[in-house]
């Protein structure tokens, strides 16, 4: 009988949350009858039987649902069979052909031209890291209009072959992003831009050095506003 690592917290995970009861027992069946490389055998007669008749799904909806926003989803073989990323890093981690176990799943995914060069193919792995920071952004407490551009940010550090060691470093990188926006999206926006033009691992605030474009809060802008008008007013009546 196999056994396999199971994550106690996937339920409490958005992605999870968010599937329909039918969908959410499918992708925990997944993990349970694919072989031990993450590569299931599409069957939907068979997991129809084992996930219950009262408990309806297909194949196109489990697609669509499965890789909403994000690729959890491989479709190999002529979409004959089913290939999950997302296996291979909660089981293995870092795959190494050193290990007896690990090799035998490496030579799996290259008989599917998945693995080469000691890594999975670029696609696969950038599909991963995608996955893996946009569920991360999903868990942190993150104003929502913010988590695209931060994701941007996230997405940006793994092009360089970095990342946060872990969701609390993650979190203080946003809460930076926020205290030097003032909370003000566009602001936050150039700021990362700012960063990501200047080649900086981390989050940079700009300085008005005479060089670099002056930034300022919504907050500021109001107030700069507020004190033209009142100039203005009293020079109006200065001058009646």
């Amino acid at each position: 009988m196999a056994k396999r690592f199971t994550d106690t917290n996937k339920y409490k995970k958005p992605f999870i949350r968010g599937l329909q009861g039918a969908y959410k027992l499918l992708w925990d069946y997944l993990y349970h009858d694919c072989d031990h490389a993450g590569i299931w055998i599409v069957d939907f007669d068979i997991a129809q039987i084992y996930i219950g008749a009262d408990m309806p799904v297909n194949k196109s909806d489990a697609l669509q649902y499965f890789n909403n926003g994000e690729k959890r989803i491989i479709e190999i073989d002529n979409g004959k069979k089913w290939f999950m990323p997302s296996f291979i890093e909660f089981q293995y981690g870092e795959l190494n052909e050193q290990n007896r176990a690990h090799n035998s799943v490496i030579q799996i995914l290259k008989k599917y031209k998945i693995y080469k060069n000691k890594t999975l193919t670029s696609p696969l792995q950038g599909a991963m890291d995608k996955d893996k920071d946009k569920e991360l952004v999903k868990e942190l407490d993150i104003n929502e209009d913010f988590a695209e551009i931060f994701y941007r940010w996230l997405k940006y550090k793994r092009s360089k072959g970095e990342s946060y060691k872990n969701k609390d470093s993650t979190q203080l990188a946003y809460n930076k992003l926020l205290k030097y926006s003032n909370g003000d999206l566009k602001t936050a926006i150039d700021i990362v831009e700012f960063s990501m033009s200047n080649n900086y691992s981390g989050i940079i605030e700009p300085k008005n050095n005479g060089t670099n474009k002056k930034f300022t809060s919504k907050r500021d802008e109001v107030h700069r506003l507020a004190a033209e008008a009142a100039a203005d007013l009293h020079n109006r009546i200065a001058g009646s």
